[in-house]
């Protein structure tokens, strides 16, 4: 058997570089509104993470917005029937996927979860950390915390 490690944090300090190409200013389509409205409709309107419905935002999570002219539709399409979080993708398989603001590729999160953590400065959203961290919010067993929900800005988390 090997030996035990004890419970320790890693803090990492990411650099991202993206490549954000030029693209329109960003509106409300009445696509992602219909999106935004179907899955209140169908009992999706909570977060996907933590299950609140307060502070809601609908997430891009397949392609950001961002890259609405450069993503590759059949392949966000194919990657959307892969993770398939609400049941969308398989149930409209067959039809075309031509706009990031697709029902298929929006996710419901809180705003913690989404673009920040709390006020207090930690970083728990989906823009903030890497997916693995991220998505282990949404996994961990009931009382245990992978990602400090509260943490202290000033000591580098």
């Amino acid at each position: 058997m090997a030996p035990e490690v004890p419970a320790h944090q890693i803090v990492r300090h990411l650099i991202e570089v993206v490549n954000d190409p030029t693209h329109v200013r960003r509106t409300e389509t009445p696509m992602f509104r219909a999106s935004k409205r179907r899955l209140k409709q169908d009992g999706h309107y909570r977060c996907y993470i933590c299950g609140t419905t307060q502070n809601l935002q609908v997430h891009h999570y397949g392609a950001e917005w961002m890259f609405a002219e450069v993503v590759d539709y059949d392949k966000l399409k194919a990657w959307l029937l892969e993770w398939d979080v609400y049941g969308y993708s398989h149930l409209l398989r067959h039809q075309p996927l031509t706009s990031v603001d697709d029902v298929r590729n929006c996710l419901v999160l809180c705003r913690e979860h989404h673009l920040s953590g709390p006020a207090d400065g930690a970083a728990n959203g989906i823009h903030d950390i890497s997916f693995p961290a991220w998505i282990s919010q949404k996994l961990v067993k009931t009382g245990a915390e992978t990602v400090p929900q509260d943490a202290d800005p000033a000591d580098g988390r």
